[in-house]
């Protein structure tokens, strides 16, 4: 009887523990789903469609992606030379991003590239237009700037 007595008196000990414990569990996981729900969706509704389907999974996590009806942004990708141009168009016909994911030797996109690629998207819908890279310099235009500074220089 006190081994029986004394196992009782050690689990009334433990409950209180555990029960306080559970509650804390449930409401630090609470806490966690709440503030992280911010981080993880944004709300925009997208359509992905042609050869950007390599960014659906990454974008359809944080972004609501359907496949018809009301949006607020088109994603898509076409093929051309050397890469993947990709295109997001908001619902009013605004351009917010054009860009030419270059293809790896196994004609994907690489996932270092995949990664720019999603974030530059992910810029264009949530701040607004990405401007594209600036043009290099042609060669003709470097050379002419090269002669003329060496004519100055003779002066």
């Amino acid at each position: 009887m006190s081994k029986s007595a004394h196992a009782g008196s050690a689990a009334c000990e433990v409950a209180p523990f555990v029960h306080k414990g559970a509650a804390m569990i449930r409401t630090f996981l609470l806490a966690t789903v709440i503030a992280s729900s911010g981080a993880f969706a944004t709300g925009e509704r997208i359509v992905i469609n042609g050869a950007a389907a390599p960014l659906k999974e990454t974008l359809c996590f944080s972004m609501n992606c359907v496949t018809s009806g009301a949006r607020e942004f088109t994603v898509s990708g076409k093929p051309v030379k050397g890469g993947i141009e990709l295109t997001v168009v908001s619902l009013s016909g605004q351009p917010r991003l054009t860009y030419v994911a270059k293809l790896n030797e196994w004609n994907q996109i690489s996932s270092t590239d995949l990664v720019h690629a999603t974030s530059l998207v992910v810029r264009a819908i949530e701040r607004g237009p990405v401007a594209p890279p600036a043009p290099a310099k042609s060669a003709a235009v470097a050379k002419k700037k090269k002669l003329l500074k060496a004519a100055i220089a003779r002066r």
